[in-house]
């Protein structure tokens, strides 16, 4: 065999030490990877980007290992160990981390391959149909916290949980389609609205409740280690979406509110006048909101700021308009002629009143329905106070015309629980504060008063028990 000369062993030894310089480089370059990269950047990758790098570092690292493991590799190893150069040890810790972290990858893509199957289940569903299956794939992320040790970090799990949230946030966007959302019926936009925000609670109501029976995945004679992360982390961009959803519903939710002013009509001696100036702010309304529908943007973006500054002008010009309606909405009240129409106009008016300006203005008119009830059941004692009286004094008492005695009597104490019951029953549907004030508390005693006049009951609770029904019919007129 011929031998090398001095130099020319300096030349080989040189050569080995350059490509082990080299080789070295590279093989670092694939150790220090990170699957948190695309997030670092930026990016918003879902759980499929998690299992493909694991699997394509566990493919990567078994290539450099079978390298390592080559003849030629182990004959250069063997060169540099008997010339004590400087660079064997650096070659044995090379394969010494390429070794732990093959074995790592190879662990956690064996243990992330259950999540595969329940990744391509959803991803296959239509959102609305998501729900059920969140629970289980949370379910199969904690067996890989429990029995992976590899993957048993905080930063690790992190990312797949933040991947997770960037395939549900796809999803919902998808669903809810952006481009026409806004452009859509406001009711099915509402409805694609609470079923995605539903879907999204639920994620983390689901990942709260796994996170506090995590020490149930775990052997007995196992230590658990609990997620001691902040779930903000997790969720930094699910809430951000979230936020963005709300902030849509409020939008339509004041959209549909103000629907209402296209069906608007008054009454009363300012009617016409009235119902000219709800239409002139239905039209402006509908200019405004055209603001939205012809927007180039994404609303669901939660990065677009434009869509937050539109809604912001927006909001200041609906004030405007609440303010108005607020003042035309009084001086309808003003021309109801009794409480009868006052509560129709409760009822056309719908949900504006329970916006907070509209309701500002307009709560002092509850007070005048309570008054106008304290006068219906001042009435009404009277009345009733005179049939008393009557049957007292004359031992029966008038019925209507043409009635037999108990059925007339009977109709009289149902058409007296009827004028108290009917406006007492609308006061109940009013969702107002105005119901807690001494208003309310008054209209309340008054009806209790009524109630502990002997025989009273019969008019408010139960007219047909206890009425003392007289012998004689009301003479003809």
């Amino acid at each position: 065999r011929p031998t090398l000369s001095q130099d020319g062993l300096k030349s080989v030894i040189y050569a080995v030490e350059s490509a082990v310089i080299q080789w070295s480089r590279r093989v670092q370059g694939v150790l220090k990877r990170e699957s948190s990269q695309p997030l670092l950047q930026g990016e918003n990758p879902t759980p499929r980007v998690e299992l493909e790098f694991w699997k394509s570092r566990a493919e990567d690292l078994e290539h450099i290992y079978n390298q390592l493991r080559a003849i030629k590799a182990r004959g250069m190893a063997r060169l540099l160990d008997r010339v004590h150069s400087s660079y064997f040890p650096a070659f044995q810790a090379m394969c010494r981390d390429v070794v732990a972290a093959l074995t790592e990858a190879q662990d956690i893509r064996t243990h992330l391959m259950p999540l595969s199957r329940h990744l391509e289940i959803l991803e296959s569903l239509e959102f609305p149909e998501v729900k059920p299956r969140l629970r289980p794939l949370l379910h199969v992320v904690c067996l890989i916290w429990a029995t992976c040790g590899s993957y048993r970090s905080p930063g690790r799990l992190t990312v797949l949980l933040q991947e997770i949230c960037n395939l549900l946030i796809q999803q919902a966007s998808n669903y809810l389609n952006p481009e026409g959302l806004l452009r859509s019926e406001v009711e099915e936009s509402q409805r694609k609205l609470q079923v995605a925000v539903d879907t999204l609670n639920f994620f983390k109501q689901m990942f709260q409740d796994r996170r506090e029976n995590l020490h149930t995945y775990f052997k007995e004679n196992q230590e658990v280690k609990e997620w001691d992360f902040q779930s903000s982390l997790v969720f930094v961009r699910l809430d951000g979406f979230l936020g963005r959803l709300l902030l849509v519903q409020d939008l339509l939710k004041t959209t549909l509110d103000f629907h209402t002013l296209g069906k608007l009509e008054f009454s009363g001696i300012r009617g016409s006048a009235l119902s000219r100036q709800v239409q002139q702010m239905y039209d402006e309304f509908q200019e405004m909101y055209r603001v939205f529908t012809e927007a180039p943007y994404d609303c669901l973006d939660p990065q677009s700021t434009e869509f937050e500054n539109d809604v912001s002008e927006f909001r200041q010009r609906v004030e405007d308009l609440d303010r108005g309606l607020g003042t035309i909405f009084i001086q309808a009240f003003d021309d109801a002629p009794g409480l009868e129409h006052a509560f129709k106009l409760l009822d056309i008016a719908g949900n504006l009143l329970e916006r907070p300006l509209i309701a500002q203005d307009a709560s002092e008119k509850y007070l005048l329905f309570v008054r106008m009830f304290h006068k219906d059941l001042d009435t009404v004692r009277v009345i009733y106070s005179q049939r008393v009286q009557e049957e007292a004094e004359l031992g029966f008492a008038a019925v209507h015309k043409n009635m037999p005695t108990v059925a007339g009597g009977l109709r009289w104490a149902q058409e007296l629980r009827q004028r108290i019951q009917g406006p007492f029953a609308n006061f109940r549907r009013i969702a107002h504060p105005e119901r807690a004030t001494e208003g309310q508390r008054e209209r309340d005693r008054e009806t209790q008063t009524l109630k502990q006049v002997p025989g009273s009951e019969l008019s408010v609770q139960s007219p047909t028990r206890q009425l003392t029904v007289g012998s004689r019919p009301e003479p003809d007129a």
